[in-house]
Formats: C-alpha cells, sequence, structure tokens
C-alpha cells in the first residue's frame, strides 16, 4: 500500500461526498489534510472525525468563486504545515444543476454561476496552489471532472461544458509546469451516491445500474482511492490524464443495455441468419 507521508493536501469540496471520502483516507495514509468548503460546520465535523482516528487535519472556510478565498486557503495550508503538495480540486455547486437546461433556455446568471464554480475554480486553485507546490519541489494536482464531460447530456448544457473544461485544463496544467515538477491530472466520475447523486429520482438511478458494467452505482468511497493514489509517488509517471471512475459505463457500446435485452429474448445468436 503506498503513503502519503509527511504531505500537505488541499480538498476543495471536502466537507461531504467525494471529497470528505477523500479527506478521511489521505489523512489514514498520513497527510496533514487542509479541508476547504463553503460549509464549514460540515469541514469543522470532517476535521473531527479525522482526529478522532489519530489524523490530522485543518478547516478552512472557501468559497471557491473568491479568487481572494482561494488565495488564503492556500496561505493557510503553507502557513499551518509549511508547504503544499497535493490539490484536490474537488467543489462544485450541484444546487444550479436543476436550472441547467438545454441551450435556448439557458439563463444566463446560472450558466455564468456554473462556469464560475466548475471551471473557474479549478483554475484559481492551480493558479494560487501551484507556485506553493514549486517551492518545494512539485506536487500533484487532481481535478474532478465527469463523465458529463466526456459525452453530450439530454438536458444539461454548462455543466458537461464546464466539464470537459476541466478535463482539458488538466492536461494545460500538466504541459505548462510539468517540468517544474507539478502533475495534473482528472478524475471523470460517474454517478455516485453522494449527498448530491442521493438527490437523484431512483428511476434514473436505475438507468445508471441498467447501463454500468457493475450492477451498483458507486459510493464517494469508491472515487477516494484513485484520487489518493494519483497524489501519490506510486503514479510518478501519470500526468496529464482523464481517469473515468464511473462503473464502466463509457466503456460500452451506448446501446448495450438495450442489446443485452434484445439478446436475451433470441434462441439463437443475432447474427446467425
Amino acid at each position: 500500500m503506498f503513503t502519503l507521508d509527511g504531505k500537505v493536501a488541499i480538498i476543495t469540496g471536502g466537507a461531504s461526498g467525494i471529497g470528505a471520502a477523500t479527506a478521511r483516507l489521505m489523512a489514514s495514509l498520513g497527510a496533514q489534510v487542509v479541508i476547504a468548503d463553503v460549509n464549514q460546520a460540515g469541514s469543522i465535523a470532517r476535521v473531527a472525525e479525522i482526529e478522532a482516528a489519530g489524523g490530522t487535519a485543518l478547516a478552512v472556510e472557501t468559497n471557491v468563486c473568491d479568487e481572494a478565498q482561494i488565495k488564503h486557503m492556500v496561505e493557510m495550508a503553507v502557513t499551518t504545515y509549511g508547504r503544499l503538495d497535493i490539490l484536490f480540486n474537488n467543489a462544485a455547486d450541484l444546487d444550479i444543476i436543476g436550472g441547467d437546461l438545454d441551450v435556448t433556455a439557458q439563463d444566463l446568471s446560472n450558466w455564468e454561476l456554473t462556469m464560475r464554480t466548475g471551471l473557474t475554480g479549478p483554475m484559481l486553485g492551480c493558479k494560487h496552489g501551484i507556485p506553493a507546490m514549486v517551492k518545494t519541489g512539485g506536487g500533484s494536482i487532481i481535478n474532478t471532472a465527469s463523465v458529463s464531460g466526456l459525452f453530450a447530456e439530454v438536458y444539461m448544457t454548462g455543466y458537461p461544458v464546464a466539464k470537459a473544461g476541466v478535463a482539458h485544463l488538466s492536461r494545460q496544467v500538466a504541459l505548462q509546469w510539468g517540468k517544474q515538477g507539478i502533475r495534473c491530472n482528472a478524475i471523470a466520475p460517474g454517478l455516485t451516491l453522494s449527498p448530491a447523486g442521493l438527490r437523484m429520482p431512483e428511476p434514473m438511478r436505475e438507468m445508471y445500474v441498467r447501463h454500468n458494467m457493475v450492477p451498483f452505482v458507486g459510493l464517494p468511497e469508491d472515487i477516494a482511492p484513485t484520487v489518493a493514489f494519483l497524489a501519490s509517488d506510486m503514479s510518478r509517471y501519470l500526468t496529464g490524464q482523464c481517469i473515468q471512475i464511473d462503473g464502466g459505463i463509457t466503456g460500452a457500446i451506448p446501446i448495450a443495455a438495450d442489446y443485452r435485452d434484445f439478446v436475451a429474448g433470441l434462441t439463437a445468436p443475432p447474427m446467425s441468419g
């Protein structure tokens, strides 16, 4: 098993969901963790959990739409722990997805908030995190994209566009700063039963189960190990990539679920003539 001993990690959106699961795992692997979230009460609760388990963590109230708060977040990590090695840009405002509609029905303010939270936030994290990392020899940045950013969505527009941008931002950072010791990758989770995922209507969750290669929908704890691996020195030759953690939903032909049902009703192979 790899270790994160001696490393300092910032996790935005760390109060719940994937961020919280990753904070707990990284702390258990030896990292000193800064949980940055607008939900300060949730962050403090996560810190208490980590400390009760013998780990080290700090809560810093952070709105990733505010550059001054991002700058303060990085400064707090460096002031408290002396360095920055890992940045997990994971925060998202999924409450605005309800207003993310077909392009002709887009409300401009909703679109701009989606871009600011989903794409500008990770960019600002990189902008202020990279200089701190370079001072101590480099580091690893992981940005949360989504399978929604890899393919067209039926009704949403802003969210998948922002997540597609996150995947490419990660490649840009990896190229621009790789020679200075910075690695940058994105993860693209499928449906995950985080607090936001749990709000999805049951019929929609059942669709994901039907199309996943595995017979279930993932938990935040299914995403965290890949993030921790990307943060560790075990992945030192891995950069500029977008890793899909999605139960296999993007790995099959799009009609796979329908095709499986079709074949199940046949008495002979479909192409047997």
